[in-house]
This record gives structure tokens, C-alpha cells and sequence, in this order.
């Protein structure tokens, strides 16, 4: 088993309307090894062999998992947060122990451009969404920071074409 136990820290964004929590877990154990075998399990985002990391989307979160630390981008409260590192624990140490008929992955994972999800978005710059431009809602979209349905000027064409683009990344829930 490589991971027994972690202790949290949780932090408010620096935005000061935030409703929402970073959570930062240290791990008892060293997992660096089994992140190439959680890449394959998993479907990482983004894995990266230097330092040892790997990005995933779990229900609109990104989670990014180090050797010793698994960082939550967004948690509603303490109880979110500890289900879902119970959940990623379970992972990382069933991984582990079959890790034997995994064919583990190195591959780093493109990211969407944000020029073609650009494209697709109204670049009206309404603020709708909650982001001062469309450039910085594609930004965040690209990185699985945020759902395309928060916004409201997609034409259902549009919306249909980056479910398509997005959905080749892994981007959508």
C-alpha cells in the first residue's frame, strides 16, 4: 500500500468573492512511481515525467497529484474534499497493487489551443460567465477549469463543435 494516510490544508483563492476552497493533501507515502500507471487508469491530462506530476479532471476539478501532495483546485467544503482524496487513495493504492497487468504511460498530453475554442465562443466580451473577456474563458475551458455551459452567447452549433473539440482531450465531464 502506498498511501495510508494525508493530512489537509485548505486555502481561500486570492479572489475575495470566492466561494469555494483549495484543498492540498501530503501524503504519508511517496507515489511517484505509480503516477505513469494512474496516467493509463485514469486518463491523465497532462502527465509530466520531470518532476513527477499528473493533472486530471475529476467533476469539473482539476486534481494535479505529485510525488508527495495532491492539489484540489475547487472544493465546495472539507467533506468534498476528503471524498475525493478517499476516492483517489482507493485509486492510487488499487493501481499500485496492479500495476503488473497496466501497461503504464509516459505520454504527455496535448493540450486544446485556446485560438479553436476561441473561435467557437461569441468574443462578445459580455462577462456573462463570470470572466472579464472571452480570451480568458477560453483560457480557462482549455485547462478544465471551466464548464462551456456557463456560457450563455454559445450558439448550439458552436456548443455542439467544442463539445467535439473538447471531448478529444478529455475535457468534459
Amino acid at each position: 500500500m502506498l498511501v495510508n494516510q494525508f493530512t489537509t490544508k485548505f486555502v481561500r483563492p486570492p479572489n475575495p468573492t470566492a466561494q469555494h476552497l483549495r484543498c492540498y493533501a501530503r501524503l504519508d507515502g511517496d507515489i511517484r512511481e505509480v503516477l505513469p500507471y494512474l496516467n493509463t487508469v485514469l486518463k491523465g491530462h497532462q502527465f509530466c515525467p520531470d518532476p513527477p506530476s499528473l493533472t486530471l479532471k475529476y467533476h469539473a476539478k482539476l486534481i494535479t497529484l505529485t510525488s508527495h501532495e495532491i492539489a484540489i483546485n475547487m472544493v465546495k467544503d472539507q467533506t468534498e474534499a476528503e471524498n475525493i482524496l478517499e476516492w483517489l487513495k482507493t485509486e492510487i493504492n488499487a493501481t499500485w497493487e496492479r500495476r503488473g497487468e497496466i501497461t503504464p504511460s509516459f505520454e504527455v498530453a496535448v493540450p486544446p489551443r485556446v485560438l479553436d475554442i476561441l473561435k467557437l465562443l461569441p468574443r462578445t466580451n459580455c462577462r456573462a460567465c463570470g470572466q472579464p473577456t472571452c480570451m480568458v474563458f477560453a483560457v480557462q475551458v482549455g485547462q478544465g477549469a471551466q464548464g462551456i455551459d456557463v456560457c450563455p452567447g454559445l450558439e448550439p452549433e458552436n456548443l455542439t463543435r467544442l463539445r467535439d473539440y473538447l471531448g478529444q482531450f478529455h475535457l468534459l465531464d
